[in-house]
């Protein structure tokens, strides 16, 4: 990467930790937090509460008693009995906490899911309902990064683990309560360390936070990278950017992969530091209990209770901070999302208002506007325009002078700056915004369909439509023919973002949907730029038949003037430098054409038969100095690797893993259905542990390190029950023998003991953060490695279901995120469990093995209980909200057509349908796990019981004593409970990482048909000459639709070639194979004699450059997107570029010239503007091979013109082999060959002096082309 890269790369990590300090630093209130909560659950979670409050007090009342007892334990006489009673006080206890722990989960369970669901909507509803001028200064990828990962971090902190965080906090205080009660002077003292934890607590909690939000936000840039770069993909691959994306996302997430490790570091020195300060404390009191025995001030009973109630109130303040950091991080991350819900937009879709009527006009008065991201450039000044209700009006202009700038206005996107838009004489401001924009229907420039059915896409425009209506609006769009002719018809999917469809239907089907809702205005933003001639004329004959019956108020804006020829009224826009835009001409077609002004000279430029003016129009774009286009050739093409990729289509197929014997039958993913392919390859997909673990190997010193914490803590658990069980039998002992000098030896001893346990307990949880340090390094290359592959893939995996840009974001944020536990931390967890189980019973055995065997053979019971429980506690958390990742990306990337038709109700009720069925799923599996959790505590306590009484039974027989079942059967149990513990936490994020490694390795995997990792030959001539031979092509998710059917033609080296038919014909489709997105079907690609696919990848596409219909440019810069073909370009070769494009005037008329933001997705410039970019892009690198996909579709016709002479000269002066797709036969009328396509058949080709004498299908279209 370049230094100046890294240097960007560098500031923006900055300014996320600038902005971390300055806003994310903040915390919400609790109550806000929980400000969505109904009623009837606020009473459920205060049940819950208290519930969980008494079910953590449930251990320390026992541990009174049981302490209480102890004072008669120690007489072989009466311990039988003393035991026995035991046994029968841990079931009463064991019953009682089984109710109470059920009712803790139920409840809060049952009312996180529901609260966070609420917060989704809220959250969902809040951004699509902000206005335009809001969503221009954010990115959709960090909004939907919020929507779904910090979502996730809420419902952690609010879900049953908070209740766990009441729970133990109910342990500690309840037992801090029965130790004052027991001895006041012991607890006392213990309860001096409380200060010191909490100072510790409050530090790392803080610290905590704010590496929580750096990391979030952090990421959250990384995710609007990965979504932009997904959606822009053909663009990244067709100049071989693949690497240079990888890098500026690695770059990214660096930042996030840093705070995270300091995060994960912080959280387990507060657990050390806790039970390690806990710890010193206990050994240091039980010196003051040896002196409070010996001088007769209290018993051991008394000391016994007080002891285990603190020990058993420490176990559960130690365990309340893990609980309190997962709400601080819910805390911290809900911060954004509630300042978003609380952000009241500008303008506001259910602010008060009159509503809306349309009875006389539209008046646009002394209007002044800049947009909100560039306050300082003037759109307009002081622009005022009439448009009567019934009139046909049309604005048109030289390109960027903001025609379309005056449809966002009457759609009211923005306000204006002075003037004011009305409507019947009220102003626009003071009418009810939601009705106003019923009356309205649009076709915009670059379409926007969803994920469905060309049904659905069409019901966006009315959703109460009858099919009829939506086959007569079809009809009269001219695409129901089409629509037949797909798979299933008006079922067919038309994939994410309409990518299975061409640009013209694409454009069809918006018209149908405008069309189908019966609005009183139609707006037209270059509706049919997209559409051959033939099917231009068809589609303005239907809606000009529309408007006439219906009396419909059509506002058009178009380049092609034959498509507003019949207008009531034309204004013609044109920009100064320093004001802004304004009107200079007015009037019909015909008084505009005698006016022989600005809109005559356009005319006479698109129709020659008119006159020509081609030699007056002053084109001073193209002034190039003596060798300023040689230098521009003389440019580095950078080599990087290179991948394939495309848009994609979503399919909800969830029935695969319901039968994994269905599909078992194919060997191949070829032979899968096409709908089925994505189930096929995660199923195929079996990652191992090793495969995980070689990921890791150059931290393997970073992975025993938390293998030796790993034992140190398990290990402490069973000392420490030993080494307090043996105080308390100093203690008990003393009482029978009255040896001063013995007790107080065995009391320093084990004090000593207890100390240095404290110390290695903080060591080995703070070795255990090693853990995060690996889980970190090992997500981040995860993610880097899955989004190179991801790059990496051919249009086919695109067009796969779950592979659209916001399933592929969430498969890099949550999966990545959860394969890491497959090894490092759970081998760990697994190593402590084992340790910790191990150590229990070696001790136990050493003191009583009978009682030991017992206590062990009763153990699988709980351990079992805890592994179900925890289980299905990670299924009801982890329930698939199937399409609901598309339908985020699709609504927030699209936010302009959803707020065009009134679609935010639509689009949150379908959300809140997505989100309900979800919860009601993980509601059913929240009682289950409450079940469960209830048995947990139930076999634990039975398990002691039987311990117990079995001992009760040996003391009376004379085999043992008290103090020996004692040790056996505490050591045991805590073995037990920590090693069942921490076998449900391994059970469940072994069984979530699986899921989530054979879910990104199957992209990992992954070897695409069109594969630039495999080498081929690179020797290029001078020139390249082009030939398709018996060509036959269909798209892997249309099988059977043949697109190419049996093309044969050739382009001779340096020589220029149009492309022309009916929208769908396949115009595009050669473009793609050339670019290689695609592999072909049946026949051959030569290239100068050579086969395509035997060529390099990398270096073939260097060769080349495209252009799209719909240009993709990325956030950043106006250079940047120009450098983007060649980054190493000098900044005379990026200016001549400019100048070819005809872009260079426009952009110095900006404030920041050629660092002007462009914006998401160039969303800060006109589509002239961005086809200009897109042009210079292509240009810069001089190639060899030029493919224009209607590259000059969006531009005004003196423009084009320009733009069209300039590339005829650069085509000539450089031998470039041009291929140009073009509806405007203008553009094309000069190229050495035109070829005429028909349903995937090349049905005429020649020079457009060869195509007229042949008096044929082109003879026909030029003439309705001018007539």
């Amino acid at each position: 990467m370049s230094a100046d890269k890294k240097a960007k790369a560098k500031q923006a990590i900055q300014d996320a930790k600038a902005a971390v300090s300055e806003k994310l630093r903040g915390q919400v209130p609790i109550l806000t937090l929980l400000r969505y909560r109904a009623s009837s659950e606020w009473f459920a979670v205060v049940v819950g509460s208290v519930a969980a409050f008494c079910a953590g007090g449930s251990t320390p009342l026992f541990m009174y008693f049981f302490g209480r007892m102890t004072n008669s334990a120690y007489d072989d006489e009466a311990a039988p009995e003393v035991t026995r009673s035991f046994a029968m006080l841990m079931v009463c206890i064991g019953i009682l906490s089984m109710v109470l722990v059920f009712i803790k989960t139920a409840t809060y369970q049952v009312t996180a899911t529901r609260l966070v669901g609420r917060i989704k909507c809220a959250y969902f509803s809040a951004v699509v309902n902000q206005d335009i001028g809001w969503h221009d200064k954010r990115k959709p990828g960090e909004l939907i990064s919020r929507l779904t990962g910090d979502t996730r971090v809420i419902l952690n902190g609010v879900n049953d683990r908070f209740a766990s965080w009441i729970e133990n906090l109910g342990t500690g205080l309840i037992g801090i309560v029965f130790a004052f009660i027991a001895s006041w002077e012991l607890t006392l003292l213990i309860m001096g360390s409380l200060p010191l934890i909490a100072v510790a607590v409050y530090f790392l909690t803080a610290a905590s936070s704010r590496h929580v939000a750096v990391t979030r936000k952090q990421y959250a840039v990384a995710s609007a990278i990965a979504q932009e770069v997904m959606q822009n993909i053909k663009t990244v691959q067709s100049f071989n950017r693949e690497m240079h994306e990888a890098e500026r996302f690695s770059e990214t997430i660096v930042g996030s992969r840093k705070a995270g490790i300091k995060k994960e570091f912080l959280v387990a020195m507060a657990g050390g530091s806790v039970m390690g300060i806990m710890l010193c404390v206990i050994g240091l009191a039980f010196i003051l209990a040896a002196y409070l025995v010996h001088s007769g001030r209290t018993d051991v009973g008394s000391v016994s209770a007080a002891f285990l109630t603190v020990m058993y109130g420490a176990m559960g303040l130690g365990q309340v901070f893990p609980a309190l950091i997962s709400f601080v991080e819910a805390r911290t991350a809900a911060y954004p999302i509630f300042a978003t819900i609380d952000e009241q937009p500008t303008i506001d879709l259910h602010g008060p208002g009159r509503e809306a009527t349309f009875c006389r006009c539209i008046e646009v008065k002394d209007v002044t506007f800049a947009y909100p991201t560039r306050p300082d450039q003037l759109i307009f000044s002081g622009l005022s325009a009439t448009i009567r209700k019934g009139e046909k009006v049309a604005f048109s202009g030289s390109t960027g002078c903001g025609k379309s700038t005056i449809i966002s206005l009457i759609q009211r996107f923005y306000d204006p700056m002075e003037g004011a838009v009305t409507v019947d004489g009220q102003d626009l401001r003071d009418l009810d915004l939601r009705s106003w924009r019923k009356r309205i229907g649009i076709v915009s420039q670059e379409p926007n369909l969803f994920s469905g059915s060309v049904l659905d896409n069409v019901r966006m425009g009315r959703r109460s439509a009858t099919l009829e209506e939506v086959v007569t609006a079809c009809k009269q769009a001219r695409i129901h023919d089409t629509i037949l002719a797909l798979p299933r018809g008006y079922d067919t999917s038309v994939g994410s973002l309409g990518s299975q469809l061409s640009g013209g239907q694409k454009q069809r089907l918006a018209i149908a949907r405008a069309v189908v809702r019966g609005a009183d205005i139609l707006l037209l933003d270059e509706a049919t730029s997209a559409l051959d001639r033939k099917s231009e004329v068809e589609v303005q004959r239907a809606i000009d038949d529309l408007t006439e019956h219906s009396k419909m108020t059509v506002i058009t804006i178009a380049h092609r003037m034959a498509t507003i020829s019949n207008m009531d009224c034309i204004y013609f826009l044109d920009g100064s430098r320093d004001g802004g835009s304004c009107i200079v001409e007015c009037g019909t077609y015909d008084e505009l054409i005698r006016m022989n002004g600005r809109f005559a000279s356009m005319v006479m430029m698109q129709n020659p038969s008119t006159g020509n003016l081609r030699t007056v129009v002053h084109d001073t774009s193209f002034y190039l100095y003596p060798g300023a286009l040689d230098k521009i050739t003389g440019g580095s093409v950078s080599t990087e690797d290179s991948y394939s990729s495309n848009d994609s289509w979503d399919s909800n197929c969830n029935g695969f893993y319901e039968d994994d014997d269905r599909w078992s039958q194919y060997s191949h993913v070829d032979d899968v259905p096409f709908i089925h392919r994505t189930d096929w390859e995660e199923r195929k997909t079996s990652v191992s542990m090793w495969r995980i673990m070689k990921m890791t190997k150059s931290r393997w010193w970073a992975i025993a390190l938390g293998f030796l914490g790993s034992i140190i803590t398990a290990i402490v658990f069973p000392c420490v029950s030993l080494m307090i069980t043996q105080l308390i039998n100093t203690l008990g002992t003393y009482r029978l023998s009255q040896d001063t000098t013995h007790m107080q030896r065995q009391i320093a001893l084990y004090v000593i003991l207890l100390i240095l346990l404290g110390a290695v307990y903080f060591l080995g949880s703070v070795l255990t953060g090693f853990y995060g340090y690996v889980g970190e390094y090992l997500t981040c290359e995860l993610r880097t490695i899955l989004f190179q592959q991801i790059l990496r893939q051919d249009q086919t995996f695109f067009d796969m279901p779950r592979r659209d840009p916001g399933a592929l974001a969430a498969l890099l944020s949550g999966d990545c995120e959860s394969v890491h536990q497959l090894y490092g931390p759970t081998l760990g967890s697994r190593l402590r469990s084992v340790c910790a189980f191990a150590g229990g019973i070696a001790i136990g055995l050493t003191m009583e093995w009978k009682v030991a065997l017992v206590c062990l053979a009763t153990m699988p019971l709980f351990v079992g209980s805890i592994i179900a429980q925890q289980v299905f506690f990670a299924d009801s958390q982890s329930v698939r909200e199937s399409g609901i990742d598309t339908v985020v990306s699709e609504a927030l990337g699209s936010i302009r057509t959803v707020t065009s038709f009134n679609m935010q109700d639509r689009m949150i009720k379908e959300y809140k349908r997505t989100i309900n069925v979800a919860e009601q799923t993980a509601e059913r599996r929240a009682v289950l796990v409450s079940i469960l959790a209830g048995a947990t505590e139930i076999t634990l306590m039975g398990s002691m019981a039987l311990s117990f009484w079995y001992g009760g039974t040996l003391i009376e027989r004379g085999e043992t004593h008290f103090s020996n079942v004692l040790v056996a059967a505490m050591a045991v149990t805590m073995g037990s409970t920590l090693a069942g513990a921490e076998a449900g936490s391994f059970a469940t994020k072994l069984r979530d990482a699986r899921l989530s490694s054979n879910r990104v390795f199957s992209v990992i995997d992954r070897v695409p048909a069109v594969d630039s990792y495999e080498y081929g030959k690179v020797n290029f001539q001078e020139q390249i000459g082009v030939e398709f031979h018996h060509v036959g092509f269909t798209y892997p998710a249309r099988e059977g639709v043949k697109v190419l059917n049996d093309v044969s033609l050739k382009f001779q080296a340096g020589s220029s070639n149009g492309l022309m038919g009916q929208t769908g014909c396949g115009k595009s489709t050669i473009v793609q194979i050339l670019a290689r997105f695609y592999p072909i079907s049946t026949g051959k690609v030569l290239i100068n004699g050579e086969d395509l696919s035997s060529l390099d990848l990398v270096t073939w596409r260097d060769q080349l450059s495209i252009v799209l219909q719909e240009p993709s440019l990325f956030s950043g810069t106006i250079r940047d997107n120009i450098k983007y073909s060649l980054p190493d370009a000098t900044e005379e070769e990026v200016i001549e570029a400019a100048k070819i494009a005809c872009i260079h005037d426009d952009i110095m008329n900006m404030e920041k010239g050629y660092d002007t933001e462009v914006g998401y997705r160039g969303q800060q410039l006109s589509g002239g503007q961005k086809q200009r970019v897109a042009i210079a892009r292509g240009v810069l690198r001089c190639p060899k091979l030029l493919l224009l996909d209607e590259a000059t579709s969006a531009l005004d016709n003196i423009t084009e013109v320009r733009v069209q002479r300039n590339l005829d000269e650069f085509q000539r002066r450089f031998g470039v082999t041009t291929v140009a797709i073009a509806h405007r036969l203008a553009t094309i009328r000069h190229s050495n060959q035109i070829v005429l396509l028909d349903s995937g058949k090349i049905i005429e080709q020649g020079t457009h002096e060869q195509l007229l004498a042949q008096d044929g299908e082109y003879k026909s279209r030029w003439e309705l082309a001018h007539t």
